[in-house]
């Protein structure tokens, strides 16, 4: 393996890790609001609105990581997840 290929294997999967991260902060932070408004009393539109615009982020950043490396993907995938993790630990979850 040359030092190029894997600089560009490193670049990927740090990308990817960063990117599948921040997703997944986002996402599920977006998935509690949907169900505080579902729950609530609040207008039927707002948490439709925050289901698809978290569903077409997520769709929209795997299927640019995917494109770029299955590492790079694979990577975010590991973000994504690390991400639910945190997400339930700031909530008091377990």
């Amino acid at each position: 393996m040359t030092e190029v290929a894997a600089t560009k294997l490193a670049l990927a999967i740090a990308c990817g890790g960063a990117a599948g991260l921040v997703l997944g902060l986002v996402y599920f932070a977006l998935l509690r609001r949907s169900v505080a408004g579902y729950t609530s009393s609040a207008p039927q539109w707002r948490p439709l609105l925050f289901t698809a615009l978290r569903l077409a982020a997520a769709a929209v950043v795997f299927w640019l990581l995917v494109q770029w490396s299955a590492a790079a993907a694979i990577s975010g995938l590991l973000g994504f997840t690390v991400a639910r993790f945190k997400s339930r630990a700031i909530a008091g979850l377990s």
